[in-house]
């Protein structure tokens, strides 16, 4: 059998018969081909490419593609590249776990906030580096405690300044 389909939108065999498609009057089309792929698509412009050869699935929406299950697991075993081309939004119900193996890089082009109602733990067993090219200003309405057991050192092109409402002691 070359094909089914409907004679007047159907593909047929093609060439030396290599083509077998199965395709609705409405557009709906599944194509084999001997060079090992199978395609699936619709009248919109969905479409399921499964390719053989090269072990890989191609999955295209026109618009907006949505997954709907209870429990997801995404496992890939080298790399991953996810691009969106305006914004990402995640929402998660509770906890939310990253892990990375090496070097984790995080690049802002514009401003960046992080908001925690709750408590925030930093452990960095390395040393800590932080620079900025513009002013620094860091508000507390409680204490600020900044503690060392070695030698705690303030350097200044300029003046420091210690300021407070009450009594102070620098010793």
């Amino acid at each position: 059998m070359g094909g089914m389909f409907h004679g007047g939108i159907g593909l047929g065999g093609g060439v030396d018969n290599r083509v077998k498609s199965i395709q609705t009057r409405s557009g709906h089309r599944i194509v084999f081909t001997e060079d090992e792929s199978i395609i699936i698509t619709d009248k919109s412009g969905n479409e399921i490419h499964l390719d053989t050869t090269g072990s890989n699935i191609n999955i295209t929406a026109p618009e907006t593609m949505t997954l709907n299950c209870k429990n997801m697991n995404i496992n890939v075993g080298e790399n991953m590249t996810t691009t969106v081309g305006m914004n990402k939004s995640d929402n998660i119900g509770l906890n939310n776990t990253e892990s990375v193996g090496a070097m984790k890089i995080t690049s802002v082009i514009g401003d960046a906030s992080t908001m925690i109602t709750g408590k925030l733990t930093e452990i960095i067993e390395g040393d800590v580096h932080s620079e900025t090219k513009k002013e620094r200003n860091e508000v507390s309405e409680g204490k600020i405690i900044t503690q060392s057991t070695g030698t705690n050192e303030q350097h200044s092109g300029k003046v420091v300044k210690n300021n407070s409402s009450e009594v102070s002691n620098n010793f």
